[in-house]
């Protein structure tokens, strides 16, 4: 495949102005205790995105790694919200005494990690993501085409490989697939529409491994807080039963490329 220079320099410009948009989301953060659970998913999506278009120019390492510092910093209000949203969505009541324990525990963690993080840290935020466009802009003019066509096959290959190992049960492949997943689509999203490559299918594989990633961080959860399977058996037959129908939706509905 060849990319053109104006190719190259729409992407990376598209990049440079969301890390713009980040800061101004992460600015915008709402003050107040619990109000801000959909602005920082909505911080982190972009993050993740973003993330997947400095893969393009293959700054994983650099450039990348600061954006993750600031999807991380934001992970535990995120974390636990959507852990309170999916132990909703189970409304597990077999055991009456041991799903209020665990809907009570898991609604004070969520208001508890709910306020916006320190002045400070904002500002550390802000830090990572000043150093992310430089590290971006630095990249020399006339290397970009040849970036962006070597790190667009390279998260190509990556997704293929990813998705072609995943198994039923093999529950860290998924983890692993997920991420590729995210990294192709943000990627693809920084594209001129010339090079972009729409597969509408890739958005129900990210729902899915999604919703699978949710089930298995309320197992590390419930593990770690004590609701084991000795005291829940009932709750982690339906966990594990939720993961395993999942995984063989994803593994069926693979693109023909990748299974």
């Amino acid at each position: 495949m060849t990319v053109s220079p104006a190719a190259a320099a729409f992407a990376r410009d598209q990049i440079l102005d969301s890390c713009d948009l980040l800061k101004q989301h992460l600015s915008n953060l709402p003050a107040g205790r619990g109000s801000g659970a959909e602005a920082v998913h909505e911080v982190r999506k972009l993050a993740k995105a973003v993330r997947g278009g400095l893969a393009l120019f293959r700054l994983e390492s650099s450039a990348g790694r600061e954006v993750q510092a600031v999807g991380r910093m934001l992970s535990g209000a995120r974390d636990a919200a959507s852990r309170q949203a999916t132990w909703d969505r189970l409304a597990w009541q077999e055991d009456a005494k041991v799903a209020a324990a665990i809907g009570s525990l898991l609604a004070h963690q969520s208001k508890a990690v709910s306020r916006r993080p320190p002045a400070g840290v904002m500002a550390w935020g802000m830090a990572r993501m000043d150093a992310a466009q430089d590290i971006l802009r630095t990249l020399p003019a006339d290397s970009l085409s040849e970036s962006l066509r070597r790190g667009l096959a390279r998260l190509e290959r990556r997704l293929g490989q990813r998705c072609r190992r995943l198994e039923c049960g093999a529950d860290a492949r998924f983890h692993e697939a997920r991420k590729a997943v995210k990294a192709w689509m943000g990627a693809l999203g920084f594209l001129p529409p010339g090079l972009r490559r729409d597969q509408p299918s890739l958005n129900r594989l990210a729902d899915w491994l999604g919703d699978e990633n949710d089930l298995a961080d309320l197992s590390g959860w419930l593990a770690a807080h004590g609701f084991t399977g000795r005291f829940a058996p009932g709750l982690w037959a339906r966990v594990g039963k939720g993961r395993r129908r999942l995984q063989r939706k994803v593994i069926r509905h693979l693109p023909p490329a990748m299974d």
